[in-house]
């Protein structure tokens, strides 16, 4: 039984240390608001960055981070080939779901630097942050 663990341990860590490690430029994590806020200001001149609300276009309507544009989660996947692939995004919902989903659904097809809020909308207007549309 020791050995058989042994060498499943073995296989596990070689496959972690291997000679091809994981690219390092590569971001895509789940930020608490205020985290957030900070990568919008230093990002606001960067023409890649690009602040996502995944939300119903209602919900938008009703609030949204300052220079969000619109995609609903349930569109996102017939809307990414109109995306950089090489862009940073920083991606919002109500709560956290849809937005997880949606990074899901980015990082798998290629994106490399994706954030979510975490919490979303309620937590960035509980943290006091700045929204837009009210």
């Amino acid at each position: 039984m020791f050995l058989a663990g042994s060498a499943i341990a073995a296989v596990l860590i070689g496959g972690c240390v291997g000679d091809n490690p994981a690219p390092q430029d590569h971001i895509n994590r789940t930020v608490p608001p205020a985290e957030a806020s900070a990568l919008i200001e230093e990002k606001k001149q960067d023409p890649k960055f690009v602040i996502i609300d995944v939300r119903r276009p209602a919900e938008y309507a009703g609030g949204h981070i300052p220079g969000a544009i619109n995609i609903d989660s349930a569109h996102l996947s017939g809307r990414l080939e109109s995306l950089d692939r090489d862009g940073t995004y920083l991606l919002c919902c109500q709560r956290g779901g849809r937005s997880a989903g949606a990074r899901e659904v980015m990082e798998k097809a290629g994106f490399e630097n994706v954030y979510e809020v975490k919490g979303g909308m309620s937590a960035w207007q509980a943290a006091g942050l700045p929204v837009t549309g009210v």
